[in-house]
């Protein structure tokens, strides 16, 4: 007893140094040479609740990331975001983050964060690998699906129909609302997953003509209010089962990002009941798919598979691994192994969950987490760029009469009450429609802030970064950069400055301006800025093409049939939100046709 006495001391001054050890490691360690808020330095939480407080109030934390650029004034600074965590790197120079997404993804890869956040969901797609032979060689395999012969001959058509189902949904619901306001987003949303579904499998959907039929039925007995400027009384759409379900599990990553333990948390999650049957649901589905088309194409000659027309990105996925099963000497008529089979229903469910990522409930948004955007930037955009883009149209009533009398010069067949087709649309050189297009990928931001971490000791504009660090770059193109001495640039940065006419318009770029997409001689300058918002580089959204094409069939098919008028005070907000993407926090339409 004696000995534990004496000894009491010396064990609680090892505790007392442990706890001391504990807490300072739990402040923030600031890395040598890099600018940072010294207040939050001295903080347990650093500058993550002056963050969650901006959050509150904005919706929008890279909104408040980047602010601390301009207040340090430095284009590289150095936030806390977290106790026990190594600072967090934010860049806000337009050059250096396209030079760091185009040319030096040796020194920035791929979050961890970012792979473990989808490793449960997509264990074995090209989204969870590293910038290496094995990402490259599986995303290459699935190039057909966003290659151009694959577009024109299997998408275009399909978008085309899904964008004039959402023309006489819309129309309906305009006529039952008879001039008051009413939300579109669902409609936008639940239009891109049929489309999207439909070049998965193959298969139409029918939500959309579903709920029309739905609206044409109610609109008879269904009484409006007396004002025209209270919201309308419609019914709701009806979610496929498929888009249920993939929202579910998004939101189910989404929900464990906010634990303390992600990990212990999603683990939990997938456990329960509900997320069992649901997968279930998901497996029985996507599997029966990939089996009933290999065994439709297993029976084809050698020949014949060579020569078939890919009609869907189940049918590519198949026949490639077909294909390859030939040039090894393997039979046709034997199921994949479970690797190869993973695999392609990874890769199609990947595509699917790029729809529903904008699906998740706001109450699940990632605020502080770290979870980068363009994980899944691409077809997903869609309904929240059409979103934005009528929220722009409503907002600038002249450029919507400007944009309408482009497309009327272009289309004159419409004035007949004909609609312009696929084609006429899509490669018909409109240089007003592209401008308005490429203004409202700048000024909507859908993706405010990209993920990377170095892969190795580095710098960037002369600031040392250590390996293992997270670091957030600005893809906005808006905001006015830092001056910043040639010299500190990258050999790569430097050489590439004339790709682009300006990074900045001295007029400012605050407001909506399709005009500064134009040449002097009317011509759309593709190259006036850089533009970000699909990312750039090895790591550039892959979906890109389809999701332009999407938006420039609805956008062009929208204005030509409807007037976009000015909405109620309560129902005009330009303000966003911000989940996996930047979105309106309101969308709202009064259309006259």
């Amino acid at each position: 007893m004696n000995v534990l006495s004496e000894r009491l001391p010396l064990i609680a001054l090892g505790l007392f140094a442990i706890v001391l050890y504990v807490v300072k490691r739990a402040y923030p360690r600031p890395f040598p040479g890099i600018p940072y808020n010294a207040a939050s330095a001295r903080r347990l939480w650093g500058d993550a609740a002056g963050l969650l407080e901006a959050v509150k109030v904005t919706q929008d934390p890279a909104k408040y990331i980047f602010q601390q650029n301009r207040i340090l004034n430095s284009p590289v600074i150095q936030m806390f975001l977290a106790p026990f965590s190594n600072p967090t790197i934010i860049i806000d120079d337009v050059r250096e983050v396209k030079d760091i997404l185009s040319n030096r993804t040796h020194e920035f890869d791929r979050a961890p964060r970012t792979q473990d956040a989808y490793r449960a969901l997509l264990p074995h797609c090209s989204l969870v690998k590293l910038t290496g032979p094995a990402f490259k060689e599986q995303r290459k395999f699935w190039e057909g699906v966003t290659g151009t012969p694959f577009l024109r001959r299997v998408a275009e058509p399909k978008m085309y129909q899904c964008a004039l189902g959402l023309i006489e949904l819309l129309r309906a619901q305009a006529e039952m609302a008879g001039g008051r306001p009413f939300p579109c987003f669902e409609d936008f949303d639940v239009a891109a997953f049929e489309l999207i579904c439909e070049v998965v499998f193959g298969t139409p959907g029918e939500a959309i003509k579903n709920t029309r039929n739905e609206v044409l039925r109610a609109s008879r007995e269904t009484i409006q209010p007396a004002s025209l400027d209270s919201l309308a009384q419609l019914p709701v759409i009806r979610k496929p089962e498929m888009c249920e379900n993939v929202s579910f599990f998004i939101s189910t990553v989404a929900k464990s990002l906010k634990s303390v333990f992600p990990t212990w948390s999603l683990w939990y999650l997938r456990q329960q009941p509900i997320h069992r049957q649901r997968l279930a649901w998901k497996n029985s589905t996507i599997d029966g798919h990939i089996e009933s088309t290999r065994a439709k194409l297993a029976g084809l000659s050698e020949e014949q598979l060579k020569e078939l027309e890919e009609t869907s990105a189940v049918v590519t996925g198949v026949r490639r691994h077909l294909l390859a099963r030939l040039s090894q000497g393997q039979p046709l008529d034997v199921k994949f192994p479970k690797t190869v089979q993973k695999e392609i229903h990874d890769e199609l469910f990947m595509i699917l969950v790029a729809v529903s990522t904008r699906l998740i409930p706001p109450e699940y948004q990632s605020q502080g987490r770290q979870l980068t955007y363009e994980v899944v930037q691409g077809h997903e955009t869609k309904a929240v760029l059409l979103s934005w883009s009528v929220k722009f149209l409503i907002a600038n009533p002249e450029k919507q009469e400007k944009l309408r009398k482009a497309l009327l010069d272009a289309f004159p067949e419409r004035s007949k009450g004909e609609q312009p087709s696929a084609k006429a649309i899509l490669y018909t050189s409109i240089p007003y429609l592209e401008a308005y297009m490429e203004e409202s990928i700048r000024a909507a931001n859908t993706s405010p802030r990209l993920v990377r971490t170095t892969t190795t000791d580095t710098k960037v504009l002369g600031y040392p970064i250590p390996k293992g660090t997270s670091v957030l770059l600005n893809p906005y193109i808006g905001t006015k950069p830092l001056d910043i001495p040639e010299g500190l640039r990258s050999d790569t940065s430097r050489s590439s400055k004339g790709n682009f006419e300006s990074h900045w318009d001295p007029s400012g770029m605050d407001d909506f301006e399709p005009e500064r997409w134009l040449a002097e001689d009317g011509s759309f300058n593709p190259r006036q800025f850089p533009r970000l918002a699909f990312s750039a580089g090895p790591r550039m959204c892959y979906g890109r093409n389809l999701a332009l094409m999407e938006f420039r069939v609805n956008l062009v098919l929208l204005v030509l049939n409807f007037k976009f008028e000015p909405l109620p005070k309560g129902l005009d907000s330009m303000e966003s939100q911000q989940r996996l993407f930047r979105m309106p926090r309101q969308c709202y339409v009064r259309l006259t046709l």
